[in-house]
């Protein structure tokens, strides 16, 4: 995450909770980003420098006028013109972050070796609102690598009880 696409996901929110526009600009963050994924030559339009700023806005407008919310808009044109478009995925990111911290939410981001089991999933979900004193959320993904055990990433911190992560801690110490 770079300091650039932070401060736009700041603008972003402060201007979405002034309009009372959260929920639609999120919504409009994912549309956006929906498409230039199903259409990868788009996004590169957006970001190609030797396409001239204003076909480029024109290219914006035309796509989703109307069908994101104007703050949402006015941000992205900023984003095309500046040549800061292909931020957007961590923009939106972070934008998510600072309306869940604005609910009093967070995201835990959990990978483990194998699938969670629903129970498992439930389970880690209750420790970490018990942890942080309120709502979470959990994005679970597989990460063979971690050998067993989770990692769990959630508001600045991290919580490693992979077997990887142990079997590293054991060669620092043997290696000392």
């Amino acid at each position: 995450m770079t300091t650039t696409n932070r401060e736009y996901a700041e603008a972003l929110f402060e201007l979405a909770i002034e309009a009372e526009q959260a929920d639609q600009t999120t919504a409009g963050l994912e549309t956006v980003i929906s498409a230039v994924m199903q259409a990868p030559e788009f996004g590169q339009l957006l970001a190609s420098p030797a396409i001239g700023k204003d076909k480029r806005i024109q290219a914006l407008d035309e796509a989703f006028g109307g069908k994101v919310p104007q703050v949402l808009m006015g941000v992205l044109r900023m984003m095309v013109s500046r040549g800061h478009i292909s931020g957007l995925e961590d923009m939106a990111r972070e934008y998510d972050v600072l309306v869940r911290q604005y609910r009093g939410e967070s995201v835990a981001r959990v990978a483990s070796a194998v699938p969670l089991k629903e129970a498992e999933a439930v389970a880690i979900r209750q420790e970490m609102e018990n942890r942080i004193g309120h709502r979470v959320t959990l994005q679970c993904s597989v990460d063979p690598a971690l050998i067993g055990g989770v990692r769990v990433e959630v508001d600045g911190k991290v919580i490693d009880g992979s077997i990887r992560n142990k079997l590293e801690q054991i060669k620092e110490v043997m290696n000392s």
